[in-house]
């Protein structure tokens, strides 16, 4: 079996599973159903609260990150509340 190929699978999987900015961030929480008229600030909240699964990239100053199947995951939890 090729390992490089099944490494760059991988790859790809885990990259289209990436959310980059608070942007993407927000619209991904709206897709799973939060309010619509969610703000990008609220993002900032939730990553400040510590609560969500959403990083940053390089300390208080990079972009927010966050993985789509770790936000479903949580707003799951939460929702089974």
């Amino acid at each position: 079996m090729d390992t490089s190929t099944t490494e760059q699978q991988e790859d790809e999987r885990l990259a289209g599973d990436l959310l980059v900015g608070a942007d993407a961030i927000l619209n991904y929480l709206i897709f799973l159903g939060m309010p619509a008229d969610t703000d990008v600030d609220d993002v900032y909240y939730l990553k400040r609260t510590g609560r969500w699964p959403i990083g940053n990239t390089a300390g208080d100053f990079g972009k927010l990150i966050a993985s789509k199947r770790r936000l479903a995951r949580h707003a799951q939890k939460i929702a089974a509340g």
